[in-house]
């Protein structure tokens, strides 16, 4: 029983092997992914990959040389179907058993199915790995009739702007009036939509999907209005739900939807640590636990991990923040994800920032453009700043 095992193959779990090693953990490590293909960046295949700008060599977040370099077993194709926490030992379906000392578990999300009749049909493309990645790109090059994109999250938007660039004839579908309303306001989702129109994409707003089926190679589409879309292909981006089997499993505490972890990225099992989606993990500058789903979070929180179990004790402070690209155009958002009670624009078309506010406190901020305005937005979250002070640093 030694050395650090990783399940999964996310940004997370390679931060967490690469910070082990980087803070001189000298055991062995092992990384175990049922993903057939060694890590990978996943962001790209909505934008770049999509659109042909990325090809697939372009996508490693590694090449061979660095898990040998570092003394890394890269497991793939395998499942870990179990964990026994007294025994400090994974199963593999394969029957297989891989003892550890300390392990990290990122296992990150899967799609949420579609909740109507019809949403279970495997022909549908639902955004995940580099499978489905490959068949957005080949939907893309080879077209064969109109494409439905269901969901006006940042996936779904970034999704329906690539194949209208593409010249692909698109249709995204959302149950909001105007695209990221609830997360963003009515302003920046206006400038979203307008984006969207702009490439092309035409918008189906205000209706829910309510029925899907296949008929031949084409899809029938009924909306809770009554209209009817008809389809060569549907992509599905209505979110993700976090993989918690493993946790669940080997008994670990959870709750709001995740793993529950203090900011060393520490379980209810002490040689467990937990990073990325999963993790509900205590934020030090929010003073409390925050669940998120963003790239540089799970990078941020799998460094935590790896370094702690190495004895290097550092805690998550950072303010939640990500990328989106939507067409040519990239937004940058940081938040505390508890929503806000009123915004304010500043800018123009060119180059415009929205900064959010709950109560007396800055709440999040949204930038297009203006990379100083996230910047200074996202230190100024992390330290817990007035709203009125944000805006105060904002008209110096």
């Amino acid at each position: 029983m030694s050395g650090l095992v990783v399940v999964g193959s996310g940004p997370a779990a390679l931060a967490a092997a690469q910070a082990y090693r980087e803070s001189d953990g000298d055991g062995p490590v092992t990384m175990i992914t049922e993903d057939v293909h060694p890590p990978y960046a996943r962001p790209p295949l909505t934008k770049d990959y999509l659109r042909g700008a990325d090809e697939l060599d372009d996508l490693w977040l590694r090449d061979d040389g660095w898990f040998e370099d570092n003394l890394v077993t890269l497991t793939t194709g395998t499942r870990v179907t179990g964990i026994d926490p007294e025994a400090r030992r994974v199963s593999t379906g394969g029957a297989q058993e891989v003892g550890y000392a300390d392990l990290v578990l990122a296992t990150g999300s899967s799609p949420q199915p579609l909740p109507v009749p019809g949403g279970d049909h495997p022909d549908l493309v639902y955004v995940r790995d580099l499978a489905s990645g490959r068949r957005l790109r080949q939907i893309a090059e080879q077209p064969s009739g109109r494409v439905v994109v269901i969901g006006s999250g940042f996936i779904g938007c970034e999704a329906a702007a690539s194949f209208a660039t593409q010249g692909v004839e698109t249709v995204l579908v959302t149950d909001e009036d105007i695209p990221h309303t609830r997360r963003l306001g009515a302003e920046a989702g206006k400038r979203i939509a307008d984006w969207l129109r702009t490439d092309g994409v035409d918008l189906h707003t205000g209706s829910a999907l309510a029925m899907i089926e296949r008929t031949g190679h084409r899809w029938a589409l009924r909306l809770d209005d009554d209209t009817m879309i008809d389809a060569a292909h549907v992509v599905c981006a209505g979110g993700a739900r976090p993989r918690l089997e493993l946790a669940e499993t080997a008994g670990l505490a959870l709750a709001n939807g995740g793993v529950v972890a203090d900011s060393l990225l520490r379980t209810s099992v002490a040689h467990i640590r937990v990073a990325g989606d999963i993790a509900y993990a205590r934020n030090v500058a929010a003073g409390r636990p925050l669940r998120v789903e963003h790239w540089g979070d799970a990078e941020t929180q799998g460094e935590i991990a790896g370094a702690g179990v190495a004895g290097r004790q550092l805690q998550w402070a950072s303010a939640p923040g990500f990328w989106s690209t939507i067409g040519d155009r990239t937004l940058k958002y940081s938040s505390w994800g508890d929503g806000f009670d009123d915004y304010e624009v500043r800018g123009d078309d060119r180059s415009w920032t929205v900064w959010y506010r709950q109560g007396t406190q800055l709440a999040g901020v949204l930038s297009y453009r203006d990379d100083d305005a996230y910047e200074l937005g996202q230190g100024l979250l992390a330290e817990r700043a007035p709203y009125a002070q944000a805006i105060d640093e904002v008209d110096r």
